[in-house]
């Protein structure tokens, strides 16, 4: 009995932290996800200053990391003033918080979870940091 027990315990102790639980809230409204460690994220919107597609993709950890940004060269001049690689410093950033508001609406998808806001805002926030 004490076996079974201890293989029990030792797969629920594997199954919980593969978990990642976090909040999205949009505008007046939040939900709890379960996300897993391994799961990978996507944000998509379009720059309201130069009418191109910006896609943020990210993997999901202890915290949301290696971010690499797909769009055109004007729009990543637009963020960077062309000074800095803005993949180069985004893949080396991680937080367990992502904040983005968008006029012409966002798109963000979530491991199994896809939300869609139009004119508004959303955040999400990973509630263990480990």
């Amino acid at each position: 009995m004490a076996k079974y027990c201890l293989t029990l315990g030792l797969l629920l102790v594997c199954l919980v932290s593969g978990l990642k639980p976090a909040v999205v809230k949009i505008e007046d409204h939040s939900r709890l996800l379960v996300l897993l460690r391994w799961q990978s994220g996507q944000i998509q919107f379009v720059n309201s200053v130069t009418g191109r597609p910006v896609a943020i993709h990210f993997r999901i950890g202890g915290l949301f990391h290696d971010f690499v940004v797909s769009t055109d060269e004007t729009t990543e001049d637009y963020y960077t003033n062309g000074l800095y690689n803005l993949n180069e410093v985004l893949t080396k950033d991680s937080t367990d918080t992502l904040r983005f508001c968008s006029v012409k609406g966002i798109r963000l998808t979530l491991g199994f979870y896809n939300f869609d806001v139009k004119d508004g805002c959303l955040e999400v926030r990973l509630l263990w940091k480990r």
